[in-house]
């Protein structure tokens, strides 16, 4: 108790302080300014201690829209961007107390926004923003699109005190698009508010193609190809898209074309569709065929396909190289666009060989004879198997004939100084053949000829030999007087022992 009383005057005086601190909190009140154009201002007022921050809160009805710290400042005026118009707002200062009415009502007249923009824009939601020439108010309404707005001219914000009308046209909901795998088929907007204008297009991918389609058009897309397609509506310079649709069609052509006469040279294809399939129902306006090599030589197109009942077709294709592999297909053409509705592969007949080589011959002796030909593609075309060569000679009705699988033979112990008909024939696997002919000579016998000159040149020999003696007998007889008669005797006896 001592000390208390010690204490006492130190704790009246404290008591006193904090008394006079609970009867005189802060205060704040709330004021309205009419403005020469008649917009009315708010203005929050604060009587209280300097040097101090204090935190002034903007609430509507539903939830708070602003809070501002003021430092050392005693009327602070709330803008207009922060308030819708005809909403009614309450202000509140922390650790103040209101000194008067604490609510306000930010305008008491509706009407028409000057204008109003599209700020966001999802699948389900669109927000609005009105726009006014006098006062920047805060007027942005978000809504839930639904069939019921999609499309309309107007919406209206409905505020506390008033309602605006913002006019502007509102955007779909989210398309669904729909197609029926089929030739022909449509694409259709399945969710179509009645008061949408069916400006959606749809683009499809298929491989590395890309196209724009409308609706409820038909439409006759490729066969078995993979389609994705998205629906695209346009609306304030943006797109509203559908979800992706997905498709093929299906069709099994592949199954009912069938090669039935086949030549050297040309091929009869016949297809008709199966009953239940996808594409059973088109009605061609034409039909085509061509085939091709797998090294795109010897490409021939059909000019002889016959069209039944616009559902099936027969197709002649000509001018085709023998034993060869083809890729042959057949389009059907409908509303002016192509359709592959058979591929197949088949090899065509064998033929008669294309022999052009030209025979070349050598001496490999006086009575011999080597014979070759080239036999190399384009010498040779076997149309076939790669075949056999057959070598004949011939002369004067004897025949000598030789077999090899290369064009190469030779002949030998034939006649010297002898023309022979030549002819080789060149035969594929399946039987079929084309011959080339040529005429050669053996040459001279040289041994023959040689004992011939030998011979020659004996005789030749001893005729001079006779000329010379002949004479020496006529000096000899003149010098002498010998009788001629007697040395004529012994001139055969000289010539047989030679």
């Amino acid at each position: 108790m001592a000390r208390f009383s010690e204490l006492g005057p130190l704790v009246l005086i404290l008591c006193l302080v904090l008394s006079a601190t609970d009867k005189n909190p802060s205060q704040y009140n709330l004021m309205k300014i009419v403005n020469n154009n008649t917009a009315t201002t708010h203005v929050v007022n604060i009587i209280g201690s300097v040097n101090q921050t204090y935190t002034i809160r903007i609430k509507d009805k539903h939830n708070e829209i602003r809070a501002q710290q003021i430092f050392n400042q005693t009327a602070f005026e709330i803008p207009f961007e922060w308030l819708r118009p005809c909403t009614v707002y309450n202000v509140s200062v922390d650790d103040c107390t209101s000194n008067g009415s604490n609510t306000f009502t930010s305008s008491e007249q509706g009407g028409t926004v000057p204008k109003t923009v599209v700020e966001t824009l999802t699948d389900n939601e669109v927000c609005l923003k009105g726009e006014f020439t006098d006062i920047q108010w805060n007027l942005i309404e978000c809504v839930k699109i639904t069939e019921q707005n999609s499309c309309t001219s107007t919406h209206t914000v409905v505020l506390d005190t008033c309602n605006y009308t913002m006019n502007v046209d509102m955007p779909p909901v989210k398309p669904e698009i729909r197609f029926n795998p089929t030739v022909p088929s449509q694409f259709e907007w399945t969710n179509k508010p009645a008061r949408c204008n069916p400006v959606l297009k749809v683009i499809c991918t298929h491989g590395n193609e890309k196209e724009t389609y409308g609706l409820n058009v038909a439409q006759f897309l490729s066969l078995n190809e993979q389609y994705s397609c998205i629906g695209e509506y346009p609306y304030q310079k943006r797109l509203i898209k559908s979800n992706s649709l997905s498709f093929q069609i299906p069709c099994d052509g592949q199954k009912n074309g069938r090669f039935e006469n086949s030549t050297s040279t040309s091929f009869e294809i016949s297809w008709n569709p199966l009953e239940g399939d996808q594409c059973s129902g088109i009605i061609w306006d034409s039909f085509s065929a061509s085939c091709k090599t797998r090294d795109g030589v010897g490409y021939s197109q059909s000019r002889n396909c016959v069209k039944y009942s616009g559902t099936s077709t027969n197709c002649i294709i000509t001018n085709l190289f023998p034993y060869k592999n083809y890729i042959c297909s057949i389009n059907g053409k409908v509303n002016k666009r192509d359709y592959v509705i058979f591929t197949g592969e088949k090899k065509t007949l064998s033929d008669k060989p294309i022999f052009k080589s030209e025979i070349e011959v050598t001496h490999p002796d006086h009575n011999s004879l080597e014979i070759k030909c080239e036999k190399k593609e384009p010498k040779i075309i076997w149309n076939g198997g790669k075949g056999t060569f057959k070598a004949e000679i011939t002369y004067n009705g004897e025949t000598i004939s030789k077999t090899s699988d290369t064009c190469l033979f030779t002949f030998s112990d034939l006649y010297y100084l002898t023309t022979y008909d030549v002819k080789i024939t060149a035969t594929n696997t399946d039987g079929h053949s084309d011959f080339i002919k040529h005429e050669t000579a053996t040459k001279y016998n040289r041994k023959a000829v040689v004992g011939f000159l030998a011979f020659l040149i004996t005789v030749t020999s001893v005729v001079l030999f006779l000329i010379y003696l002949h004479k020496r007998k006529r000096i000899c007889q003149h010098k002498n007087g010998e009788d001629e008669e007697s040395v004529y005797v012994n001139v055969p006896i000289r010539l047989h022992k030679m």
